[in-house]
This record gives C-alpha cells, structure tokens and sequence, in this order.
C-alpha cells in the first residue's frame, strides 16, 4: 500500500498497528524513514525521541527503497532486507537478512539533538534500555546475531553526543532479530517470543476482523483506496491505557497524537456494519464529563485537554447511524447511563451558551467551538448564532428525546421533542434569509451574510426536517462551479473576495469533513445524485493525492491569479496532521453515498 514505488508514500501516513504506540514514517524533508513512540500528543518538531533508520552493510550505510502493507514495513537494498511489524501491547518486532540496521537518535527541537534522551544502559537481562523521561522508556532486546551501542557522553554539554544503536547479523546466518518494548515504569524481556511470522500474521488478523465486523463494503471499483482508508483507521486506534479509559482513535501518529473530541464521532459515522460500536465512539468522551456538562476538547496518554472543547457532533453522528441503521444497537442499559449526561451536555450549551432571547438559541464565543476555525462567518466577530450550531442543538435534543422514550419518560421525550421543533422553526424563519442560511450577532441582532460551504450544514438535518424550498435552493446553489471543482466543493465561493488556498482550513481549500457533510446532507435530503457527485469527485481526489484533510485546487489563487504559497512543513491546514478526520469521512462516502 505504501512505499517507494508506490502510489502512496509513509510521509503524509505513519505505519503502525492498533492498539501499538510505535511509529515508522518517512521524513517528509528528505528520503529517509524514521521510528518514534507517539504517546505525549507533541507534534513531530516538538519530539525528542525519533531515530533515523540506516541499513548497513560491514557497517556503511546502503541506498533503499521501502514498502509497507497492513502487517509489515520492509526496507530492501541490494545486499538485503530489514523487516519490522509489531503486537497489540509494547512490542515492536526487527529482523534482517544480509544487512544490518543502524538506529540513529535525532531529536526534532533542538534539531539533531540527543536532549530527549536521559540515560541508556544495559540491564541485568542482557537487554538495554534508552530512557526519554515522560515520552517513554525503550528497551532493546537482542533476539539473534550482534548489538553495540555508540553514546559518548559530552560532560560541557550534559548530553550525548551521539547515540546510535546497531543491529550486526550473525557471520554464520547473514541474520539478526531483536525486540524492542516501550514502556513508562519498568520492562524486563520477556521469558519467551513468538516468532516474527506469527506476530505479522495476528495484526492481519487482527485488521481483517475490525473491517468485517465493522463497516460495509465500498462502492464497486474502489476496493483498494477503502484498503488505504480502512488502515488509517485501524492503525490508529488506542487500547485502554494511561487517559484512554476505552479504545479511542488518534488524529495522526506523528503530526497529532492525539484524540480529538469531535472526530471521535466523526469516526464512528462509518461504522454502519457495527451501530454498537458507533455508538460506543460516539460516547467515548463522556467519561471525561466534567461536573458543569462540558465535554473536553482532546485526550492523549498524560493528559486530557479540559481547557477547550469542541461542537457537539456526537447528536450528528448518531442521527447518521440511526438513519442508516435504526435504533435496535440501543439497549436500556444504554439509555440508563448515556440519557442523564446527554442532557448534561445540552445543558451545558442550553445554559452556559444561551443567546438571551428567552428560548433555547445558542452562541459560540469563538470559533474552536464550532469546529470551522477561520469561517468567513466570523468576519464580524463573536458571540455569533449560526446554522450549523442550530443543527447541533436540534439533533442534541431529538437525542435524548429518543433515550427518554427508549426509557418511558414519556413526558420528557415530549419535551424534549417541542424544544427541538421550536429550534427548527426559528432556523428556518430567523437564520434562512430566503436564499441562504446566516448568522445572527448576539449583541447588537445584525444578521451576517457569507459565502462558505458552512451555509451548507444545515442539510444534515434531512428531508423530515428541513422544508423542501430550502433544501432545493441550497442544493441548486452548491452544486455551481462558484463551489464544485474537479476535486470537489471549495469551503469558500470561487467568487468570494476571502477565498485563498494558502495556509488557511477552510477559507478556500477543498475540506474532505466538510464535503461529507455537505454530501451527507444532500444524501439525506433526498439529492442522491449530487452526493454521489461530490463523493466521487473527492474520493477519487484523496485516492490519487494522499488522504489529506485539504487541497488547494489549482496553483493559483482565484482573487489574485499569484502562485499559492503554503509552509514547507506539514501544518494543520493542508490534512498533515489530520489523517483519520479525513479517512473516516473518505469511508463514509465510499460506503454509505457511492
């Protein structure tokens, strides 16, 4: 799937496996792959424990190629080849024939420093150990032929010069093998271990039953992009340790190590052979509640992120998979737990986001809370009321609507379902303009007219809600080339004065979450072909170019006519640093529209 002379490359995806922390990726600066364990959330210029990987022959380093599928990584050069894979718990798994391989530690900040590391020593098992403070502990376990270990210590600088570790074939196999555990506390090797097959064999194993048993198959055709997709999703999938209470899927490995709120449920919307563990993503984050309802923005192994947070997505989510799947996955007990903190959660906008008006319409305060960073929107400033955010409180209380009838609260559902009706009536009469859908500016009631793709959201709501005029005239206008390119729909007008594809999410470039959404809606409203328009459009876009979360579509500016200038590092504008945010939507089109 990914290699040197493959369609796909390891410097916008990382190799890994569930449930694993270790990461091989290519440098996206030059050729070269480099090994990291990604468990502290800090991005790949922040980290302090990467190792550039050399194949050595009698100790020069040799030219190579690579190529990655589900199970393995393997590096080949002409003398020979180093294969690696890893298990479900610490393990990361090495063997070569015919060359050896030299790990060279270079830390990212300060560049081409051994500052991460605290210490490296051999232990009483005949192992060695390399310990990076908090990011984590490595211990390297000789398996068969040689190791040595170069780490002159600098007494002026208080560092390593240089720590490299190399792994020697045996003179009379031409091979080597060795283990290497991460860990935070303390590792010894294990008494015994299984053979490199059968390791590679169980992450096979292991991928092939996440896809059977939990997503549909894709649309004819498109069998090996959903083999890329499916992988991304897999491969970054925790286990329960450290802060992730339940398995939870990481944004990136390398640039975003961590787990989003909002993609979490972002990540369950393709999960259409399994609603139950849809459903179980899409409350994942509410073990995290805290006390005033509020759910936390993001969580990695240390830490949870409760400073900020994010929209609540999960109502959209599960509006999406019951519409596909109904709601037999829904058993009481379910309901019992999830019923009391969903209403927690609402609350929390209900009250701490009330707009003022006597009802029940929300503001934002700021532009993390809607999820649309750099929104044309947001021109005029903050508290805001918008559609999108409408969309959320709307299906938030059909939510626990739903959980309450599910529970005989027969009189709370009702409730619940009046306020959702009023919300609606006051989206379509008070924030629809009679072409378009805008915001409403709290303080002062001056209604903000703008020409973004966020307009659009609003179609999530489907056809048994939203009146049919609405639905028509949105459908007609997004499907206009002032929004649809070849690779699919721009987040700002073509014709819009703010429309840039520099570094920037989405004041421009082609967003692959927003065009599932856009997508979504339009599938739900009834707009078949132009969901299926659109999916195809991008889908075949992210297949040829990488599952990237933006792309400019074309080299020039639309205001200007100048080049496009974007940063020469991966940023969290061009989908870097977003991977699985744009697979899953990827496989909610290819599964569910296409």
């Amino acid at each position: 799937m990914f290699g040197t002379r493959e369609k796909h490359t390891l410097r916008q995806m990382a190799f890994s496996r569930e449930a694993s922390f270790w990461t091989l990726y290519e440098d996206f600066r030059e050729p070269i792959l480099g090994l990291t364990v990604s468990k502290d959330g800090v991005m790949l210029d922040q980290r302090a424990n990467t190792f550039l990987l050399y194949p050595t022959h009698n100790g020069m380093v040799l030219p190579y190629t690579y190529y990655a599928d589900v199970s393995q990584l393997r590096i080949e050069t002409e003398r020979g080849t180093v294969e690696f894979c890893m298990d479900d718990i610490d393990q990361l798994r090495i063997r070569g024939k015919g060359v050896g391989l030299r790990m060279v530690l270079r830390a990212e900040k300060p560049f081409g420093s051994t500052v991460g590391c605290r210490g490296l020593y051999p232990t009483p098992d005949e192992a060695w150990e390399a310990d990076f403070g908090t990011a984590c502990k490595m211990l390297f376990v000789p398996l068969a032929g040689g190791f040595h270990v170069t780490s002159p210590w600098n007494l002026e600088k208080g560092e390593f010069d240089a720590v490299e570790l190399d792994f020697i074939p045996s003179a009379e196999t031409g091979a080597f093998e060795s283990a290497i555990h991460e860990h935070n506390n303390f590792r010894a090797r294990d008494k015994s271990y299984v053979t490199f097959d059968a390791m590679r064999a169980k992450s096979l194993s292991d991928y092939d039953s996440f896809v059977n048993k939990n997503l549909k198959k894709p649309a004819k055709g498109w069998e090996d992009f959903y083999r890329y997709a499916t992988y991304v999703i897999w491969s970054h999938r925790t286990r329960i340790t450290g802060k992730y209470l339940d398995t939870m899927v990481r944004m990136h490995l390398v640039w975003a190590n961590y787990c989003m709120s909002w993609q979490q449920s972002y990540n369950s919307m393709p999960m259409l052979g399994d609603p139950a563990e849809a459903w179980r993503l899409q409350k994942v984050m509410f073990k995290y509640q805290v006390p005033n309802g509020q759910l936390p923005a993001s969580v990695n192994f240390y830490d949870v992120g409760v400073g900020g947070m994010q929209p609540a997505f999960q109502a959209l989510a599960f509006d999406w998979i019951v519409s596909q799947c109904g709601d037999d996955f829904l058993t009481v007990e379910d309901c019992e737990e999830m019923y009391p903190k969903f209403v927690k959660w609402l609350n929390f906008w209900l009250s701490r986001r009330n707009a003022g008006h006597g009802d029940d319409r929300v503001f934002i305060f700021s532009a993390h809370e809607s999820g649309w960073d750099d929104l044309s929107l947001y021109q005029k400033g903050f508290p805001i009321e918008t559609p999108d955010l409408f969309a959320y409180m709307i299906m938030l209380m059909d939510l626990c609507a739903r959980l309450a009838g599910k529970l005989g609260k027969s009189d709370e559902a009702a409730d619940w379902s009046r306020r959702s009706k009023r919300l609606l009536d006051t989206l379509v009469t008070e924030l629809w303009d009679g072409e378009q859908f805008v915001g409403h500016l709290t303080a002062t009631g001056e209604k903000v007219k703008c020409k973004s793709l966020a307009m659009f959201q609003a179609l999530v709501l489907g056809k048994e809600r939203l009146p049919q005029h609405i639905i028509d005239e949105l459908a007609k206008q997004v499907m206009r080339p002032e929004y649809l390119t070849d690779i699919g729909l721009v987040t700002e007008s073509l014709e819009s004065p703010l429309c840039h594809f520099g570094y920037n999410f989405v004041l421009g470039r082609v967003v692959t979450p927003c065009n599932m959404l856009t997508a979504v809606g339009l599938y739900r409203c009834g707009k078949v072909e132009e969901a299926r328009e659109i999916s195809r459009r991008v889908c075949q876009n992210l297949y040829d170019n990488g599952i990237l979360l933006g792309f400019a579509p074309s080299d020039t500016e639309p205001t200007t006519g100048e080049p496009v200038v974007t940063w020469a590092n991966p940023t969290g504008s061009d989908g870097w640093s977003w991977t699985t945010w744009a697979a899953s939507s990827a496989l909610v089109m290819l599964t569910a529209i296409l």
